[in-house]
């Protein structure tokens, strides 16, 4: 597998790990039917996607390399846990995915422009995964 789908599909694993992790800690913290459904699709989006390039890296022998390590998750929870601990509303919440949802699509449009040369599957995964941020987005500024 050419080194640039690697780093692609490596990039695709580290924001769905971010992406589910962040979930999975606001998840506990949100009373509101709206957002919480909103959040389960999007933990299952990067469930998917993120099984996805897991995939499609093993079909190559590779693993990937960029997964959420203990000291990004441990900044991860200790940022959730203060930024809810004065104010867990929906809109608060919906504000913080937004940001963190933001930083995933720059993290993966910067590393397709850093990628000419990947191969269509790795691209496309990447690409589907910024639309869908792009969507999630646009539904979560409907709350705020």
């Amino acid at each position: 597998m050419p080194e640039e789908n690697t780093e692609i599909l490596d990039e695709i694993c580290k924001v769905c790990s971010m992406g589910q992790e962040a979930v999975n800690l606001l998840l506990p913290k949100v009373h509101d039917d709206q957002m919480r459904t909103q959040l389960f699709s999007q933990r299952k989006t990067y469930e998917q996607t993120g099984y996805k390039a897991r995939q499609m890296l093993e079909e190559n022998g590779e693993e990937p390399k960029n997964e959420t390590g203990p000291m990004k998750k441990a900044m991860l929870w200790s940022g959730v846990q203060m930024n809810t601990l004065a104010d867990s509303s929906a809109e608060h919440i919906a504000e913080m995915m937004v940001q963190g949802t933001g930083m995933g699509i720059i993290s993966l449009q910067q590393c397709l422009n850093d990628m000419p040369k990947s191969s269509s599957n790795a691209r496309t995964l990447a690409e589907n995964l910024i639309r869908k941020e792009e969507q999630t987005i646009e539904q979560l500024k409907g709350m705020l």
